[in-house]
Formats: structure tokens, sequence, C-alpha cells
């Protein structure tokens, strides 16, 4: 079990103790300043309540990172001498039909010494006793991006070339640099007796273990950290008349063609990232049924198109190459 001893126990300076990922005894101090309300905001326009929501962001409470005293080293949310392979944080709950497109998260600490790619992933629950899994989904960026994140207070963002759909209970997560001058830390929520933390790591083993588990941080270390996933879902429509929407051709180089269904009103259009920020907006006269748009200007990658009126709300899947 790893033993944690917050600020105030920090005379007690635990020597003599092994190693083993079996008996973690661990002296912890909180590092540095709480993290501010200011730093790290979504640059943009989140979509909650429509068809994209970052989970849990901005995490509540007060953020904080926590590293290890000697004769350990390292960071209880990212690297550390007990060698832990992943961070991850539990989302049990979903909604069918939704699915995931990305990862936002929000490090503490990064440093860089070989630039290697971070990978961050989504796992299933498919493990022993509803544990992580498989690996599921994927995506990775050079530690340097995320070290200059680090150093202008940016949230990092990942995204999937292909949406994960969600079907159950599942874990998302970040693989941790092997090379022991690469390293990484997330912020998380500061621990509090009660709260029921979501914060997972895998060990150097393989196994995976809850903070809270007994044989991990236990009841000292309830915390959950700044792993978000990005998860959209397709809108309900209210007439049958949705099938007949068309956009052609997809993948597109950037001019599309779309054929929809004919309204009495203005229909609007929305393009959304997939991270879920708006990047273009028009509206068009429901008359209107068979028109080009040219979104070259636009980034090569996955976008979401919303087309709706007062009834029909529809959404559509568009790469751009």
């Amino acid at each position: 079990m790893k033993s944690v001893y917050l600020p105030f126990f920090l005379c007690l300076l635990i020597s003599g103790f092994s190693a083993a990922q079996e008996s973690r005894r661990v002296d912890l101090v909180r590092a540095g300043n709480p993290k501010t309300t200011e730093s790290g905001q979504f640059p943009g326009q989140i979509l909650r309540g429509t068809e994209c929501d970052t989970v849990r962001f901005p995490l509540s409470g007060e953020i904080t990172y926590y590293y290890l005293m000697q004769p350990e080293s390292g960071y209880v949310t990212g690297n550390n001498s007990y060698k832990d392979k992943v961070k991850a944080e539990y989302f049990g709950t979903f909604e069918t039909g939704s699915f995931i497109t990305g990862i936002v998260a929000e490090f503490a600490v990064a440093k860089s010494h070989s630039n290697p790619d971070v990978v961050f992933g989504i796992w299933d629950n498919t493990g022993t006793n509803g544990k992580p899994g498989v690996m599921v989904a994927s995506a990775s960026k050079p530690l340097n991006s995320i070290v200059s994140d680090v150093q202008y207070e940016r949230i990092t963002t990942v995204t999937f070339q292909e949406p994960y759909p969600v079907n159950g209970p599942y874990y998302v997560g970040v693989v941790l640099p092997e090379n022991l001058a690469d390293t990484v830390a997330l912020w998380c929520r500061k621990h509090v007796e009660g709260y029921s933390g979501t914060a997972w790591d895998q060990w150097s083993d393989g196994r995976w273990f809850a903070f809270s588990d007994p044989s991990n941080w236990g009841n000292t270390m309830l915390t959950t950290m700044t792993l978000h996933p990005i998860v959209c879902k397709t809108t309900g429509i209210s007439e049958p008349s949705d099938a007949g929407v068309a956009i052609s051709p997809n993948p597109s180089t950037g001019v599309i063609n779309i054929k929809r269904w004919k309204s009495s009103e203005m229909v609007s259009m929305n393009i959304y990232s997939a991270e879920g920020k708006m990047v273009y907006s028009r509206a068009f006269p429901g008359a209107v049924t068979d028109y080009n748009i040219d979104l070259g200007f636009l980034p090569r990658g996955i976008y979401y198109m919303a087309l709706r009126d007062s009834r029909h709300n529809h959404l559509s899947k568009l790469i751009l190459q």
C-alpha cells in the first residue's frame, strides 16, 4: 500500500522502506501554487447540451499536484520512480449513441529530453471486475508540444482519426514517457476525505489499480485528474425527411454540395471541429435545398456539420483532406 502524508505531516520523514510495487510507502507534499482559475481555459466555444461536451471540464474544487519525497521521486499523477505506465480516469456514466472525438488534458509539469510522442487513449472496461481492458482508441502528441502548452498555460488537445462509439463505461488516460528525462504530470483535484475519487494508474507490471485501492494510494489520495473526453452525440430529428440530407463529396478537399429538406424558415448551418469548437456558421433560406459551400480555408481533419431549423436537427460527420 502507498501511504500518503499531506503537508502537515512532512516532518515525519520515513526511511528504509521497500520500493516494491506491492508495498509502496510514500510521503507526499503538495507542490507549488494551486492552479489558477484563469489558466488552461478551453479556447473557444464548448458545446454543452448541444452536440458536444468536454466532460468534467473545467474540473471543480481546488486544483493542485503532488510529488514524491525522497528516497522516491516523481509525481503521483505522472512519471515517478515506481515507473507507473499510465494515468487514467474512470467514466462510468455514458449515453448510448454518443461518441468520443478526442481528449483534453491539463498538465502541471512537462519536461522533454528526447521529444517522444505521448499517447492518449480510451480503454474499455473489459478487464477483471471492470478494470481497464483494451485500448480502443488513441492519438498522440509530441512531448515538446505539451511542454509548450504547460509553459503558456494552455490545455493539451488530441483528436482521434476516427471517433470512438461509446457503449459502456470507459477510461481516459495518458501513456507516460519511458525515458527518465522525459516527464509529464497532470493537475488533479486536491485530496479531500470523503470525496469519491476516479483516478487510476497502471503499474510497471501491467496491473491496474484505482488510486483509492488499499494496495495503491488508498484513502489518502482521493482525487480526479484533469483528463477530459470530448463526447459528441447525434441529435434527434422530428421528421423522417431528414434522411434525405446528402453531403458530397465526403471526404472533400474543400467544396461540398449540400442537399436537404425544404423549410418555411431559415436553416442554420454550423461546422464544428472534432474538439467541439464552432469554426464556421451560416444560415440559408429554407426554400434553397441544394447549394455549395467552400470550406477549403479550414485545416484538414474531422468536422461535424449541424443543420437545424425548428423542426429538424441533423448532424453529419465531414472529413476535409
